[in-house]
């Protein structure tokens, strides 16, 4: 009887999310999961794996603490100093908190993490030569080992579809914020303070419930994400046996992707320039349950379009193997894969997807994301079809090289 693909799958699953539990980012708990994952990778005849540290901020929501703490104080010293030059610093600092939140949930860089304190984290690394020579391109597999906190937010639909209001609402009231302070200031008309002080306390609202997140346990992460972690490996043991003939794989086990894609970025930031153009990165995240899905568009707020080559590469892979069913989608939020796709690479996205149904079905982010609602059926499907893409891949006809590329 044929061995399943993702037989080694469920092992994985079990040690990260019961052995381990919660893996916050830059926690120990994170760092017993990339050191697990390194074990794995030795033990598979992986080469030259290693844990390459970085540092990052380690909390999801103190950015957005100290964004809309920046709004309310901007409010605070506008209506309480009657001075045009705290006029001006409450409406600069009201806009500098909506500028730093839109560029924290694009994951770009901000003012808001520079002046937040950093912690180390790391990410494990391995690397499968091709079959044959010389090189023609190179896969690189990613799965983040982190965990997310347990919010109340979370903890319902109805709970979960309030806050993304509140937050884009709350983002909105520092630019309007800034302008009402501003105006107040210029034109001596007091009473725009009115309105900038409802504006706070949405803002105030909002920072509340960023800091009841930070008081939360992290959830043990059985779909999201030591599926994809286990998915990863199950790849890793059948192309160790079987490599393929022109590609070099990597696998890249990501720190810190519940705080921003921050693990991936730092692996970009070390390796994307010598990979070149030819690289495809294929993500997995959160494949424990449900249909296999590949993203078309990923962000958490602005939507970035998948690279057409990479999104290419999922359609033949679904066209190949139509039982599996495996169908387009646009991300709910982000995954590693927005940080390459934002520098013009080939990334591809894939998750398994069970619309929750009723609040008992939500498991996102919660403490009941484990075992017990991993389907191994899902597992499969999403290693037979990431497979299927990159041996498509691994026959792709390479585009010649740009001058920036390595030979």
């Amino acid at each position: 009887m044929k061995m399943p693909l993702a037989a080694a799958a469920l092992e994985v699953i079990q040690h990260l999310s019961v052995t381990i539990g919660g893996r916050g980012s830059c926690t120990p708990q994170e760092r017993a999961a990339a050191e697990y994952t390194a074990e794995r990778m030795q033990h598979l005849g992986l080469r030259d794996v290693r844990l390459e540290p970085f540092q990052t901020t380690p909390h999801t929501y103190t950015p957005f603490l100290a964004a809309f703490g920046a709004g309310i104080l901007g409010f605070a010293l506008t209506a309480l100093v009657p001075h045009p030059a705290a006029t001006l610093t409450g409406a600069a600092l009201a806009l500098a908190g909506g500028l730093g939140m839109l560029a924290e949930l694009d994951l770009r860089p901000n003012w808001l993490r520079a002046l937040l304190p950093t912690a180390p984290s790391q990410n494990a690394v391995g690397i499968l030569p091709s079959a044959a020579q010389p090189l023609a391109r190179r896969a690189v597999i990613c799965a983040h080992v982190d965990t997310h906190r347990t919010p109340i937010f979370y903890s319902s639909l109805a709970w979960y579809r309030w806050f993304s209001r509140l937050v884009s609402a709350a983002v909105g009231s520092l630019f309007l914020s800034a302008l009402l302070c501003l105006l107040s200031g210029l034109l001596g008309a007091a009473w725009l303070l009115w309105p900038a002080g409802v504006l706070a306390a949405l803002q105030l609202t909002a920072a509340g419930l960023c800091a009841q997140a930070l008081f939360t346990p992290f959830s043990p992460g059985a779909s999201d994400n030591a599926s994809g972690v286990g998915v990863a490996l199950s790849l890793a043991e059948h192309l160790s046996r079987q490599p393929l003939e022109h590609t070099e794989l990597w696998w890249a086990f990501t720190g810190c992707e519940e705080v921003g894609a921050r693990g991936f970025q730092a692996f970009l930031e070390t390796h994307a320039q010598s990979f070149g153009t030819e690289t495809l990165y294929l993500i997995l995240d959160e494949v424990g349950q449900g249909r296999v899905e590949y993203l078309q568009r990923d962000g958490l707020v602005k939507k970035y379009p998948t690279h057409p080559r990479a999104l290419a590469l999922a359609q033949s892979a679904a066209a190949a193997l139509p039982d599996i069913e495996a169908a387009p989608q646009v991300g709910l939020a982000y995954t590693d894969a927005l940080a390459a796709t934002q520098r013009g690479a080939m990334a591809l996205s894939l998750n398994t997807y069970q619309p929750p149904m009723h609040d008992a079905d939500l498991h996102w982010h919660q403490m009941s994301d484990q075992m017990d609602h991993i389907d191994p059926a899902a597992l499969e499907r999403c290693t037979q079809f990431a497979l299927r893409v990159l041996h498509t891949w691994d026959q792709a006809t390479p585009l010649p090289p740009n001058k920036g590329d390595p030979p």
